[in-house]
């Protein structure tokens, strides 16, 4: 550290004091060149220090600092850096980095290039590897002493070049982060002459190790922990500590202490978890502090654009919330699911109060679609109560209410359909206005050959909320028997909208399962509502318009191994693919086709896309892969 402090001094001396100087500090330069920049707010770009943290952020990112060093010495060091890093897929980031520093008449500028990889070891446990590889030029502008032309400046160069590189280590469970780098792969004299004698130099001559935690008290508040270990076997050993407070994860406020260097003061705002602008006040070692001044330093990191899909692993400083704002709106929809499983398990459903017939009393039942019952025909005695037929075992237990605005809207041209058993029935259209103005839509499906002895009552009918979010509607209809009995009966539909309605209307050669894709998708996102048994053995992508769902999946090209109406239901398959050794699993949302989808793998290009597919269409557990492409 002395020699650090005594090469600045030298800047400020008279220039006719500095050619006896100069000399001197060839060798002390020499020694102090092996030790690495040093940085106040590190904490907010890691990557500064260790390759490995390369596409850290899960964006790409941009930073720039600014450091005035010992700001009372006319020629103290100035140091300006930028850096660039982004992760791209299969695990590989690359970055850049370039830094210039003036120090009295010496000027050191540098750039690198960085790649790094990221090794899962399991979802909660990551090591990251990185190396950099750069070159730089140092300059001493000689003509500004007072006899530039002397003899004694014979052996020094104006200019002269290097190599820069440093290769580091990162391992990371959770919010807490453990880093290891060699700092200087390459030795070299910043201060420039034709002939030097030889220093004997190797890569483990510093070595720089640095840990943090960010433990969330709760939402609002962060506390973020750093410790900094520097080994040189140059200089002495240092020590370093930051504690760092995110209050409301707007403002930040923190203090340090370097060893042998004193007290630091650091403060920062992040803008709409994209932009973070830091301040650093360096106070310095209290015993030459009057004399040095203190550092300053400020900091600026952007990201650019939205967070990258294929980032497995983020710990980012400008995002520094408990959860990034894709996993909060993950956890807010499996939230939802979990409240509504509970709404489910504590209240009995209506229907089933209402479906009990006594004394041997039965009543005309009318199967669901997607059931393989076929029609009942009606027993004598029979009960005025509905009886209601579920067609899902599982959701039987879903609360009702009564809902009286649905109307019969007969003016419509009727359509038909062959179900999946081969007979036809005909759909019978119910309306009711939305909230917007907008028209929600039943079509309710009954057998052709009964649909002229049925008759929508005017007693009012049921709605219930399924767990996929959509709504279905407990039709109620009345049928005289030929003894002059009125029978009721339950016929549940899925609601839709107006769009949906007339795309099914307009269809009549789609099947039963298209029509039932299109209840749960999206028409104006989409025409395509083949089966998903259909596009499993299909070579032709599905080709969606992107939707508003929380976890909509972008733009991209997805190889599709599972379709789900729960989302918890396709995370427990994500999960198992994962432990399967498939790690770029995923779960994404599609609105066009309204199912929550299970993604293996993905990629802007389509042909690679196909390819990948095929690929995992020879796994017996995979055979049935598809590809679903979503456009802007």
């Amino acid at each position: 550290m002395k020699h650090i402090i005594f090469c600045q001094e030298v800047f400020s001396l008279s220039k006719s004091s500095i050619l006896y100087y100069l000399v001197l500090l060839v060798t002390v330069s020499r020694v102090s060149a092996q030790q690495p920049q040093v940085y106040n707010q590190f904490f907010m770009n890691p990557y500064m220090y260790n390759p490995a943290y390369a596409g850290v952020e899960g964006h790409a990112a941009i930073f720039v600092m600014y450091r005035d060093q010992w700001s009372n010495i006319e020629g103290a060091p100035q140091v300006s850096h930028a850096s660039f890093h982004v992760p791209l897929d299969g695990g590989i980031a690359l970055g850049g980095a370039a830094f210039n520093v003036t120090q009295g008449l010496l000027t050191t500028s540098a750039f690198k290039a960085s790649a790094s990889y990221l090794l899962n070891i399991d979802r909660t446990h990551f090591l990251r590897f990185g190396m950099s590889l750069g070159a730089g030029i140092n300059s001493v502008n000689i003509n500004e002493f007072d006899s530039p032309n002397d003899d004694a400046f014979n052996d020094f160069l104006d200019q002269s070049s290097f190599f820069i590189g440093d290769v580091g280590v990162a391992y990371h469970f959770g919010h807490f982060n453990v880093g290891l780098s060699l700092p200087n792969l390459f030795s070299y004299n910043p201060i420039t002459q034709s002939e030097v004698a030889d220093v004997q130099f190797s890569p483990t001559n510093n070595m720089l190790m640095k840990i943090n935690y960010r433990g969330h008290l709760n939402d609002d508040f962060a506390f973020e922990p750093h410790i900094i270990y520097r080994y040189s076997n140059v200089l002495p050993h240092q020590f370093e500590t930051v504690l760092i407070a995110h209050l409301y994860h707007i403002v930040w406020v923190g203090s340090g202490y370097r060893q042998d260097a004193g007290l630091i003061a650091l403060v920062g705002a992040k803008v709409k978890e994209k932009f973070a602008v830091g301040f650093a006040y360096e106070l310095g070692n209290s015993n030459i502090s009057s004399q040095l001044g203190p550092t300053l330093e400020i900091n600026l990191g952007y990201h650019l654009g939205t967070k990258k899909e294929h980032a497995e692993h983020v710990s980012s400083f400008i995002k520094s919330h408990r959860l990034s704002a894709e996993e909060r709106a993950r956890q807010a929809e499996l939230e939802r699911q979990k409240q509504l499983a509970a709404l489910q398990a504590s209240r009995e459903p209506e229907e089933q109060t209402t479906s009990t017939t006594g004394n041997g009393e039965d009543a005309l039942s009318i199967a669901s679609p997607t059931t393989s019952a076929k029609t009942i025909t009606s027993p004598t005695n029979v009960s005025p109560t509905p009886t209601v037929l579920d067609r899902r075992d599982t959701e039987a237990d879903i609360p009702t209410e009564r809902a009286d605005a649905w109307d019969h809207q007969e003016e419509h041209e009727e359509i038909t359909r062959v179900n999946q058993f081969g007979e036809e029935e005909t759909g019978i259209r119910l309306e009711k206005p939305g909230e917007n103005g907008e028209k929600n839509v039943v079509i309710s499906w009954v057998p052709t050959s009964e649909a002229a002895s049925l008759a929508v009552s005017e007693d009012g009918h049921l709605e219930r909320s399924l767990p996929d979010g959509t709504k279905e509607v407990g039709i109620k209809y009345e049928k005289t028997t030929p003894e002059g009995e009125v029978e009721h009966i339950i016929k549940w539909d899925r609601a839709i909208n107006e769009v949906q309605a007339e795309t099914i209307a307009g269809n009549p050669d789609m099947t039963e399962e298209q029509h039932e894709e299109i209840a749960k998708g999206n028409p104006e996102l989409t025409s395509d509502f083949r089966t998903h048994e259909e596009v499993a053995t299909s070579d032709e992508p599905v080709i969606t318009k992107r939707g508003n769902h929380l976890l909509e999946l972008p733009a991209g090209n997805y190889v599709i191994t599972g379709a789900f109406s729960v989302f918890a239901n396709a995370e427990k398959l994500s999960d198992q693919l994962f432990e399967m050794g498939f790690h770029d699993t995923k779960v994404g949302f599609n609105s066009g086709r309204g199912y929550y989808y299970v993604v293996i793998y993905e990629s802007g290009n389509l042909t690679q896309t196909r390819s990948k597919r095929d690929e995992f269409r020879k796994l017996p557990e995979l055979s049935k892969a598809w590809v679903l492409q979503v456009t802007e």
